[in-house]
């Protein structure tokens, strides 16, 4: 195999942590450089594409004359400063916590699969979302944010509980997680559409969990806070903090539902990218998540912001374009992991 394989080993108590035993030469330094340097590359260039499209376009040298210059077009700067800087900002906080929240699981589960999709997180907290809706709480309230992680921690803890019973018959983890994931994921969904035809207004629903982009709201500095504070805090102390990765990832996944509906693939693309291209470096795997994952998700909005303007399209759609064939290259790559394995 082209990558270090990670094992479970079981601690006491039933508790298990990650280990990692590499069968093949690890990354090479320059590989692991060139990937932090292109992610970095991918995440500037998103960001002043973002800066530049959209119904009012502005050029480079505009843009340069708004950000540096001392006497610029009031206009320009209004668009800039007010609208599209703190926009593109959310999208990256948005792509970075998504991408960090998939690292964390796979690092905590030792499985590909993993991903706040796949493990009931992110549809969990859309019914939670959709509970607030329906009761007309207001949506920026603390009560709302603890209703998205409810949801999150019961979607968990559905897939989880039935992930340990391995009824589908198989050898590979991986692929039985994805079944279940999928399964749960379909059924909360579902949930989530039964409630939202409970309530009124229903483009505004649609709107609130449809992963169109992040909304107008208080919770921005939330979140912003929220996620300084987990990626920091994993990223001083790994090793340490390796038991509340699973509740980190909880936490942030619930917040991105919270701050903008439902947006798939970017939390199961970019850690496996980065594993691929990085390694098992745990502190490397979370820097180049943030910094893929970040521009990654401001790349696509651009790109659906894009199609059928004015009003554009919702972001998973787009993602899907690269998702679904991703997806299930790893599930087609993972059977026939499992059938070699069953030779042995």
């Amino acid at each position: 195999m082209s990558e270090q394989e990670i094992h479970r080993s079981e601690c006491e108590g039933g508790g298990g942590t990650i280990v990692a035993e590499p069968n093949a030469a690890p990354p090479r330094p320059q590989r692991i450089i060139l990937t932090l340097v292109a992610g970095l590359v991918l995440l500037i260039f998103s960001f002043s594409l973002s800066l530049t499209t959209g119904i009012f376009p502005i050029s480079y040298a505009e843009l340069w004359e708004v950000l540096f210059s001392s006497n610029p077009d009031p206009i320009l700067k209004e668009v800039v400063y007010q609208t599209r800087l703190p926009f593109a900002l959310d999208m990256l906080l948005l792509g970075g916590c998504l991408a960090f929240s998939g690292t964390l699981l796979q690092l905590r589960t030792a499985n590909r699969f993993a991903s706040p999709t796949l493990t009931g997180l992110m549809p969990g907290a859309m019914v939670g979302l959709c509970i607030v809706l329906l009761l007309g709480m207001n949506i920026d309230s603390f009560g709302s944010m603890a209703l998205c992680i409810a949801g999150a921690v019961f979607g968990g803890f559905i897939v989880f509980t039935l992930n340990k019973m391995h009824f589908i018959r198989g050898r590979s983890e991986g692929v039985h997680l994805f079944m279940i994931g999928f399964i749960i994921d379909v059924a909360l969904r579902s949930i989530s559409g039964f409630i939202v035809l409970l309530g009124e207004n229903q483009q505004e629903w649609a709107i609130s969990v449809g992963g169109w982009g992040i909304r107008e709201g208080s919770f921005t500095f939330w979140l912003a806070l929220v996620t300084l504070l987990v990626a920091g805090s994993v990223f001083a102390f790994p090793k340490q903090l390796r038991p509340l990765y699973i509740p980190f990832a909880i936490v942030l996944t619930a917040a991105t539902v919270w701050a903008c509906g439902t947006i798939g693939y970017i939390g199961l693309i970019v850690p496996n990218f980065m594993r691929f291209m990085i390694g098992n470096r745990s502190r490397l795997l979370m820097l180049g998540s943030i910094l893929w994952g970040g521009g990654l998700l401001m790349l696509v909005k651009v790109i659906s912001a894009r199609i059928n303007e004015p009003v554009g399209i919702p972001l998973t759609p787009v993602l899907a374009c690269i998702g679904i064939p991703f997806l299930i290259f790893m599930v087609w790559r993972e059977w026939k992991r499992s059938s070699l394995l069953e030779k042995y």
